[in-house]
């Protein structure tokens, strides 16, 4: 029955394998397996195996044509006993493996061979640009598109070695390192200005298993509130929603009426089952009609776009209409100060931001933060590095590295520190991901074109499974 299954399921894969040796059973545990492609997905294997006893095993992968084996994958250690599947990640597209099972402790399986199928027909390939490193840089690249929503990672020359479908559109992904799961913002309901509006929160893990979803139209909690721009996974396993806030205020002091409705911002915390823990929002701090510009901003007031936090637990967020960053104590609520022109703390000239994005904690009181080229001004998008004295209101900028003009992006993006020397930037409006050096006028050391419109990128050092 089971070879039966085996001769079926390759077939219908589209297998290109092949046996070097007879049916007859191997040495040891392992009595066959065999590898085709996934019928579900372009760039997954998948190996069937039959063990004849509890047998500890891994899987080892590269590509036919690596004769030095310099493209070897191994899978974790597992134990397995009877028939046994597994899924090989992380294939380039188009291209030929070979595969083999190590087990019991060093004994080895024959080769077998699969090959992956293009994939043209789920999105535009990207294409290495400039490539001035020399040094082969490990991990992955998170990225995604918004309709219809695909999840990618690729290595970090933009080739695509993951990918997986959300068909309902995805508007934000996040990533888990300690987890490996991927946390999504899913259903967008907005267009324009609102396109990252979304209904529902979904976290997936490397082999697209949905683990848990929640609709977030059916929280009571919700009502007035629509998640957009965030959904950070937290340490404990649950969420945290950056959403818009729609609260009346009395604005006739303003021109307005009695009851205005003010969109203003804040944030929904879920736990790891997806259930209401706890929300904020931002008029605790500032009242709108206090601003004398409501009446023509109160559609959007502040418009946040990023959520983190930091070693010691307490919440950063941008704002990107008067760009600021906040510091938020996670157990009060309190603000403990706004970075920015007309914030509580005031950086040098050179450090005031405008438009800002991307809160990224390196430590408490140290955040990176990405400075987006507004239309209107003369600089570039820049990374800047905000170091926080909370106890005299200072702060120092540490990094000031600003990309050429042509290459920025007006809104959206992110920065990341890489390596020890380096930043990653996802420049949005111009479809580029780009590693640059540190200084004050960067200089472009890789440039990788998608293509097409993208939110942001993760770098991602390192993925077991």
């Amino acid at each position: 029955m089971l070879r039966r299954f085996l001769i079926i399921t390759l077939c219908a894969a589209t297998i290109i394998a092949c046996q070097t040796k007879d049916d007859s059973l191997y040495e040891g545990g392992l009595e066959r397996f065999e590898v085709s492609l996934s019928r579900t997905n372009l760039l997954r294997g998948e190996v069937a195996m039959r063990f004849s006893a509890p047998t500890e095993f891994q899987i080892e992968y590269w590509e036919r044509a690596d004769s030095d084996l310099s493209s070897l994958q191994q899978t974790n250690h597992y134990k397995g006993n009877g028939v046994v599947r597994k899924t090989l990640l992380f294939l380039k597209p188009n291209t030929e493996y070979a595969c083999r099972i190590r087990y019991d402790n060093g004994l080895l399986s024959d080769v077998k061979y699969f090959k992956t199928q293009p994939i043209q027909s789920i999105t535009q390939m990207p294409s290495l640009n400039t490539d001035e490193i020399k040094e082969p840089l490990a991990g992955y690249l998170l990225f995604y598109n918004w309709r219809p929503g695909y999840l990618f990672l690729s290595d970090t020359k933009g080739t695509i070695l993951w990918y997986e479908p959300v068909s309902e559109g995805l508007s934000v992904a996040n990533y888990d390192a300690k987890t490996q799961h991927f946390y999504l913002l899913t259903t967008p309901t907005g267009v324009d200005k609102f396109a990252y509006n979304s209904n529902k929160v979904k976290v997936i893990d490397l082999f697209g298993k949905v683990l848990w979803e929640t609709d977030l139209t059916t929280l009571p909690q919700m009502k007035g509130r629509t998640a957009h721009h965030e959904c950070r996974p937290l340490p404990d396993g649950g969420v945290a929603l950056v959403t818009y806030v729609d609260k009346p205020f009395d604005l006739t002091a303003r021109g307005g009426t009695a009851s205005e409705t003010v969109k203003g911002d804040g944030y929904v915390i879920l736990d790891k089952n997806g259930k209401f823990v706890s929300a904020w929002d931002c008029f605790g701090t500032l009242n709108p009609a206090d601003d004398p510009d409501i009446m023509n901003t109160k559609g959007d007031w502040l418009h946040a776009n990023s959520f983190n936090y930091d070693s010691e637990g307490n919440y950063y967020m941008t704002f990107n209409a008067p760009s600021e960053l906040w510091k938020i104590d996670a157990r009060t609520g309190k603000v403990l100060y706004r970075v920015g022109k007309k914030g509580t703390i005031v950086p040098p000239a050179s450090g005031i931001a405008n438009g800002m994005h991307c809160a990224n904690p390196q430590a408490p009181d140290d955040v990176l933060v990405l400075d987006n080229a507004r239309a209107g001004t003369s600089i570039g998008t820049r990374a800047l590095r905000y170091k926080v004295n909370a106890t005299s209101q200072t702060v120092e900028v540490t990094l000031n590295c600003e990309i050429p003009k042509e290459m920025s992006s007006g809104n959206r993006s992110n920065v990341q520190l890489f390596g020890k020397d380096m930043l990653l930037f996802a420049s949005t409006v111009k479809s580029l991901i780009l590693f640059t050096d540190r200084s004050p006028k960067a200089k472009i050391l890789r440039s990788i074109s998608l293509g097409e419109p993208f939110y942001r990128v993760e770098y991602i050092p390192e993925i077991r499974y």
